[in-house]
């Protein structure tokens, strides 16, 4: 019998599971095998970010997204051989012609120039005396528009490595390997400075999760990551590590008591003057602190389902750490926890309620 957790058996009617969509091989293989399991949600996605772009201030056209999407491939083909072929792959069996798969990728470097930037998030890590066991737990909100798409891919590669990808609108954003690696990512806006020579999140974050090492993960990062977003990494030995960054700099944020928290307002000292989170989402804060007192109160006995409670949390509604639609904003900036997840990657294991985590039941999926 399939596992489920975090609701009343009365909400067991609104339990939602994924179908992996397994994917294996060669890269270009991978890439094609993802197209075709995901190939409803790809197009969706994609008519989503053009209608988005097109009635957003800018009114950016199908010719001027894909412009901009081909700003970055020269980067992505330098920066990782492995993920364009993945790229090529997934155009074909999604039946996208290669501009319109690599616009999908770039959503959120596409939409920042755009001005439709509407993604929040809350973030956890935990370890050792933190929790129960002493077990690394990592998970988040992952909180986007309402009508965004879901899919999750279990990948083979030919290295070896093994892994589960929560695909967010297309883009791969989180990941939980064989490894013993697990990322949160949560949305940041910082300064970027010239983005035609960056690595678009999606590439820089998977190529780093296919790595054998936290170590070599955070490497890659450290060298890649720009202002959009904030990663932390856990593995199966219980070490933790976020990482912020900004167009030129960038700062490892180390665990307090074996506890990372993380919303979507830089905690780095020297980012905070170039901060722009705090004035256009001023909730950040609030759900930041709210996680941390939560944590607090169950310190040294954390379990996946007591974190499951957390994400779940109302204080503060509708811009609480469970976020649903806020309707004093638009309808195109509206914004909902889509998908909640919680990772343990010593087993291997990680949970996903495909909606609001008040509302929709976590299943259990296992590498």
């Amino acid at each position: 019998m399939q596992a489920v957790y975090g609701v009343r058996p009365s909400d067991m009617q609104n339990a939602i599971r994924l179908k992996p969509v397994e994917c294996g091989g060669a890269p270009y293989e991978i890439g094609r095998q993802w197209g075709e399991g995901c190939r409803e949600n790809l197009r969706r996605s994609l008519a989503m970010l053009y209608e988005g772009l097109e009635h957003g201030p800018f009114r950016a056209n199908k010719g001027k997204v894909w412009d901009a999407a081909l700003g970055f491939l020269g980067a992505v083909r330098n920066f990782d051989p492995y993920g364009f072929e993945m790229l090529r792959g997934q155009a074909e069996g999604a039946g996208m012609v290669l501009e319109e798969a690599l616009a999908l990728q770039c959503t959120l470097e596409i939409a920042f120039n755009y001005g439709k930037i509407t993604g929040l998030c809350t973030s956890f890590a935990l370890a050792g005396q933190a929790t129960e066991g002493g077990r690394a737990i990592l998970g988040q909100n992952v909180d986007w528009h309402p009508a965004s798409t879901l899919d999750l891919l279990r990948i083979h590669h030919e290295s070896g490595i093994r892994e589960f990808v929560l695909c967010l609108s297309g883009s791969p954003w989180y990941h939980l390997s064989s490894a013993g690696i697990g990322n949160v990512a949560n949305l940041t806006l910082g300064p970027l400075g010239d983005m035609r020579q960056q690595v678009p999140l999606s590439f820089y974050i998977s190529r780093a999760m296919r790595q054998p090492r936290i170590g070599f993960a955070l490497g890659i990062l450290r060298r890649q990551a720009r202002g959009l977003a904030y990663f932390h990494l856990a593995d199966s030995a219980g070490s933790l590590t976020g990482i912020e960054a900004i167009a030129d700099d960038v700062n490892l944020i180390l665990p307090e008591r074996d506890v990372l928290v993380h919303a979507n307002h830089y905690e780095t000292e020297r980012f905070k003057a170039a901060d722009a989170t705090p004035r256009l989402i001023p909730d950040t804060c609030a759900r930041a602190g709210r996680m941390r007192g939560l944590i607090e109160s169950a310190y040294g006995k954390i379990t996946p389902e007591i974190m499951m409670g957390i994400l779940a949390d109302h204080d503060g509604h509708p811009n609480s750490i469970c976020r649903h639609v806020d309707p004093a904003k638009p309808p195109e900036l509206a914004s909902t926890s889509r998908a909640s997840f919680v990772m343990v990657p010593a087993e291997g294991l990680i949970y996903i309620a495909a909606g609001p985590p008040c509302e929709v039941p976590f299943m259990e999926y296992r590498l």
